[in-house]
């Protein structure tokens, strides 16, 4: 930790030669002080000299945006190193005034006594400093030279300058790129500059916009550097709520600074402006400073979502210091929405060798039959919310209380603390295993108010649109379905605003399993922790040590430095191929949606109604298998109407032959009309159905009982089975064709003819052939 809190670099080489020297005078800077380090730039100035020095503003022009440039890049290297330049004449205080006085030994040649002695005079001259700070001289005297016809460089034309001047931009985490932007500003400009800082909607799409400071704390901040490095300007900060702002309305402005990625952007504040008959705004661009800490997969230049990205992982609050927390185990607070990826999350953990407590599982275990949970939740809804088996219907239960915050209010006063309690019987069980750290797995550890059982609080959050995505492909909602669950949680900044560690699992598994690593060994938070044979002093103490930095790798295409960018300038082949990975990453998605989309329209049971209570979801794997249910359900149903098709065709081709039966009848009738003399009158016909009848119904009227329709259906069928078999009516036939033969038999000519009938009427298949008899 370096000595003192804030200084005051003084640096008087030529401007020329800064670009040259400003790494080796930083890093020199940085292992002094760690808060404010201020430079005062004075090209000439003798230190030693036997006058005392008076201060001097160095002259606006390409080579002093150079220098800057030089000094914010060089800072940029330095980690959370406050680095402000300070333009403009003297003689004015600064914010946080310095501690130490600083010079480059290389640039005040002789003895080290005048020199610090004019480094006194000039501070308290130019910045009303105490006269006695103390003065160090950084650097060998020796180290210094240089080329001194680059040292004697021309410093160039001066850089215009404008009464009004205007500039936009998020301005989170005020980076090098920021100050390089302003400072320019404030060069440009003489008496105006209006600064817009976004934000409302303009945030939502930012990466990592949970992390973006508040508008209060940016403007506050921004408004600090402005006056320290220009005081003699006047400064209006308004928020910025859309992409144009007061650019285009502002009849006073002359000049907006650009960077060459937001042009366009201001090209179209000139189309505006012109739209509203005001006249164009001059566009002075600066050029993209470039990120020596850059990982692989960020962007080059520095950017505000780089510098959230590498938040991640890491402490963002000390961890909480209660006494009524356990000292071992170190209990971690795991939450997140839905599809925030805070499952995958836990898992890595637990392959840690962290001690996992699901309080989803819990929180199903407290509705079981004899559940600590059960009688009152029963009692206080009524039997009607219990399945036939007598165990609790969440999907009844949450019906119930969906959309009534009274109800759920009951609900939660009887499951959380039950559900609470068991958790700390789990932390108990983690101590007597000898896990070191236990991590509370609980979609509502905010809102139970559970983060006092725990010692920090890690929150896994996924943009809004990455978790509609996912809840969408996971548990086949529709988009307003994922959407309206998602309002119904908490929001991840709030979440994010009681955490102590941040996670995001946008990006490759890779990517978040680096995260999880960071958090543990870049952060002092050693991954040895997680093993059982670990055996440490304080688990309080080490999570203090947890904060210095991350190493988490993941990808930014979002511009930082200013709010009105519209497109990229130009886009180097990093950026082609995360684009096209992104692309076709999206295109995959997008085909998984629909895939989806379409089984939700084909199959009817697939229709989502959830109302449970916590986690119970339509997941893809039972989507899928109430597909697969669906497509046996209709190859049944093919093979069912495949029979009843082949039966229809029998009945087709027996009513053919009927019919070709019945041509050919006809046909015979047609060809011979004396035959029908001789066939059976309509009286005999009569006579065989009337004995027939009364046959069956003397068996009928002797075995059926009608003195109950239920006595009557169970001996009807009986009845069938024993008096109507085929043999059974064959005999009552040829029974009843006897007796007409007897009745008949004393006109013999008539009962030779009817007999003959009788046969020809069975040989049709109009009846019974008649029982032969003696001739």
């Amino acid at each position: 930790m370096p000595p003192f809190g804030s200084g005051l670099l003084v640096l008087t080489a030529p401007l020329a030669a800064l670009p040259r020297r400003a790494a080796a005078a930083v890093a020199a800077a940085a292992r002094v002080v760690a808060g404010p380090l201020y430079v005062h730039l004075q090209p000439g100035l003798r230190l030693a000299a036997p006058a005392e020095p008076l201060p001097a503003a160095p002259p606006a022009c390409p080579a002093l945006l150079r220098a800057l440039a030089a000094l914010y890049a060089a800072a940029a290297a330095q980690r959370d190193l406050d680095l402000r330049v300070l333009l403009g004449p003297g003689c004015r205080r600064l914010s946080r005034p310095p501690r130490v006085l600083l010079a480059a030994a290389a640039e005040a040649p002789g003895p080290p006594g005048p020199v610090q002695l004019g480094l006194q005079h000039l501070a308290a001259a130019a910045y009303g400093c105490p006269p006695h700070l103390p003065a160090v001289l950084l650097g060998d005297p020796g180290d210094g030279g240089g080329d001194p016809e680059e040292d004697a460089q021309d410093n160039g034309a001066a850089l215009p300058d404008f009464s009004n001047v205007v500039v936009g931009g998020t301005f989170d985490r005020l980076h090098g790129a920021h100050r390089l932007l302003l400072s320019a500003c404030c060069l440009l400009a003489r008496q105006r500059l209006l600064a817009g800082v976004s934000d409302g909607d303009l945030l939502r799409h930012k990466v990592l916009m949970e992390l973006i400071e508040p508008y209060e704390l940016r403007a506050a901040k921004l408004r600090e550097f402005l006056e320290d490095v220009k005081p003699s300007l006047r400064y209006d900060i308004v928020p910025l709520v859309d992409p144009y702002g007061p650019a285009i309305t502002d009849p006073n402005l002359q000049c907006l600074v650009v960077s060459e990625e937001t042009r366009k952007g201001g090209e179209a504040v000139n189309k505006k402006r012109l739209e509203n008959g005001l006249p164009e705004l001059a566009l002075y661009e600066i050029l993209l400073m470039k990120d020596p800490e850059h990982s692989q997969n960020e962007e080059e230049k520095i950017s505000s979502s780089s510098l959230r990205q590498r938040l991640l992982g890491t402490l963002l609050r000390p961890p909480r210091q209660d006494p009524a927390l356990p000292s071992r185990p170190y209990v971690i607070g795991l939450t997140g929405g839905t599809g925030s990826g805070k499952t995958s999350i836990a898992k890595l953990l637990g392959r840690l060798g962290a001690f996992l407590i699901d309080a989803d599982k819990l929180g199903h275990a407290v509705y079981v039959p004899g559940g600590p949970a059960y009688e009152r939740v029963v009692a206080t809804f009524g039997a009607e919310i219990l399945n036939e088996d007598g165990t609790i219907n969440r999907k009844v239960l949450g019906a119930k209380v969906f959309g009534n915050q009274e109800r759920l209010k009951s609900l939660t006063d009887i499951v959380w603390p039950e559900i609470a309690r068991m958790v700390k019987e789990q932390i108990g069980e983690a101590d007597a295993q000898g896990k070191a750290v236990c991590v509370l797995d609980a979609a509502v550890l905010l809102e139970a108010g559970w983060q006092d059982m725990v010692h920090e609080v890690w929150t896994a959050i996924v943009p809004e649109e990455e978790a509609v995505k996912r809840i969408m492909a996971r548990d086949g909602l529709s988009e307003e379905a994922a959407r309206s669950r998602l309002r119904s949680q908490m929001s991840n900044s709030r979440r994010v605003e009681q955490s102590q560690v941040v996670l995001c699992t946008l990006w490759e598994p890779e990517v978040t399993r680096k995260q999880v690593d960071a958090t543990y060994s870049d952060n002092g938070l050693d991954s040895a922790l997680f093993m059982e044979n670990a055996r440490k002093s304080s688990i309080v103490s080490r999570a203090n040590s947890i904060g210095s930095t991350s190493a988490s790798s993941v990808p930014n295409t979002d511009d930082e430095d200013s709010d009105y960018h519209q497109e990229p300038y130009k886009e180097s082949y990093k950026d082609r191929r995360r684009r096209a990975h992104t692309q076709a990453e999206q295109k995959r998605r997008n085909a998984i949606k629909k895939g989806y989309d379409d089984l939700q329209a084909i199959v009817p049971t697939c229709e989502q109604q959830d109302f449970s209570i916590g986690s119970q979801k339509l997941s893809k794997a039972i989507v899928l298998q109430k597909t697969i249910d669906y497509i046996q359900f209709l190859h049944k149903e093919k093979k069912k109407q495949e029979e009843e098709v082949s039966t229809l065709r029998k009945d087709v081709m027996a009513l053919k032959i009927m019919k070709v039966n019945y041509e050919q009848i006809v046909k015979a009738h047609q060809d011979n009309p004396n035959e029908g003399k001789d066939q059976v009158s309509d009286e005999v016909k009569f006579n065989v159905f009337q004995g027939i009848m009364d046959s069956l119904f003397q068996s009928f009227n002797a075995s059926v009982s009608v003195t109950s329709f239920q006595e009557l259906s169970a001996c009807v069928f009986s009845w069938i089975e024993e008096h109507c078999k085929p043999q059974t009516l064959r005999d009552i036939v040829l029974r009843v064709l006897h007796q007409l033969k007897s009745q008949l038999y004393g006109n013999f000519p008539l009962q030779r003819q009817q007999l003959r009938g009788c046969r020809r009427l069975h040989s049709r298949g109009d009846g019974p052939p008649p029982a032969r008899g003696p001739r």
